[in-house]
């Protein structure tokens, strides 16, 4: 696998226990809303039985003209997640591979709606983002995005959003039947005639699928994207 040099150029704490961390693009370097990478840190050592690489979602688009990538790190983290919070700074080699994936909007779909938790927001960062510049009049999104401790990653983000795009708007929420509840609505009042993108963990996009199927939804209509690395 080819990796391409980025240089670091931030990295920022964007809630309490996830960070981000921006790169420089690598000359040539190209890649679409909603994809994920491999990414290495060259010149550490991870701890025996630790991978020296991982997949993280880009959570930046093209348009925003630097690489991006968000994850989780608790107290409890790996030896990989050590460098990125203690070790490496802005001036330091990322590398990062070729980009994978699609994850993104039917562009036959006129509504919506988006269910994310956590970390699992990155990318649909990237996707609203293109979304910014690239919006098509009368596609109507919405998105419900949990996070427990209501300290939601990239939330000024999706908050400027809601106020520049008039064709999006976002909840946050922080009580699990409060989510749970608000998607059955949305989808008892536009069903099959909307699709239904949820970015989460892997226990949390099986529940919502399952309580999309019990409501009638196709699986055609509902794309799953389970983030890596969190």
């Amino acid at each position: 696998m080819e990796f391409r040099n980025a240089i670091l150029k931030e990295k920022k704490q964007i809630a309490h226990d996830s960070y981000s961390f921006k790169m420089t693009v690598p000359e040539g370097y190209s890649w679409k809303a909603g994809q994920h990478v491999m990414w290495r840190i060259p010149g550490y050592e991870v701890d025996e039985g630790d991978r020296d690489t991982r997949v993280f979602t880009i959570a930046s688009a093209p348009e925003d003209g630097f690489l991006m990538f968000a994850t989780k790190i608790g107290e409890l983290h790996t030896s990989f997640k050590d460098i990125l919070l203690k070790k490496i700074e802005p001036g330091d080699t990322i590398q990062v591979a070729e980009p994978l994936g699609s994850f993104g909007f039917n562009p036959e779909k006129v509504k919506s709606l988006i269910i994310v938790g956590g970390i699992g927001i990155t990318p649909i960062r990237s996707i609203m983002r293109h979304e910014l510049d690239s919006h098509k009049n009368g596609h109507k999104i919405h998105m419900l995005f949990s996070e427990a401790g209501g300290d939601h990653p990239f939330g000024d983000f999706f908050r400027e959003a809601d106020a520049k795009l008039e064709d999006f708007s976002v909840e946050f929420v922080t009580e699990v039947d409060v989510f749970t509840g608000k998607t059955a609505e949305y989808a008892k009042a536009n069903g099959n005639e909307a699709e239904y993108l949820i970015a989460g963990s892997p226990g949390m996009n099986a529940a919502f699928t399952k309580q999309l199927q019990e409501l009638g939804i196709k699986d055609s209509n509902i794309v799953k994207d389970e983030f890596f690395g969190y």
